[in-house]
């Protein structure tokens, strides 16, 4: 699960490839590992637009990588997006991880909404370029 930001708010500033990855993802109903694996969007194996990388070769973490085009995300930082479904939203401890910041919240075509709206189709985790790369992430499986 990865989250975009588009700093303009404006859905046309977005590419349509970046549009295309967004709307393949599959509905997540968990941030742990999604969470867990953030810090593997600066492993050497990342791909823009390519899944998230993990530490466990089977895990399949339901988001996507994004180096940049994304409105919100500081200069440096890699976005992490994913589709959180109703009930992951509704869960405490994602809401506050929301209101600490890092994460911005997207409508069906990438435009930024306030963390204070219920139509969320996208959540996206703004990750910070570790001090030394990690280690032992790997890509996902493909079926």
């Amino acid at each position: 699960m990865a989250l975009l930001v588009l700093g303009s708010g404006r859905a046309a500033a977005t590419a349509p490839e970046l549009l295309a990855a967004a709307q393949r993802l599959p509905p997540s109903g968990a941030l742990e590992p999604i969470d867990a694996a953030a810090e593997c969007a600066f492993a050497p194996n990342a791909r823009h637009l390519g899944p998230l990388p993990a530490r466990l070769a089977w895990s399949r973490p339901a988001a996507v990588v994004i180096f940049s085009g994304l409105d919100g995300v500081p200069e440096g930082d890699r976005a992490v997006l994913l589709r959180p479904t109703r009930e992951l939203l509704a869960r405490h401890a994602v809401r506050e991880r929301i209101q600490a910041g890092r994460v911005s919240l997207h409508d069906h075509d990438l435009n930024t909404l306030p963390e204070t709206t219920q139509e969320i189709a996208f959540m996206a985790l703004h990750i910070a370029p570790p001090e030394t790369p990690p280690e032992g992430c790997v890509t996902p499986l493909s079926n």
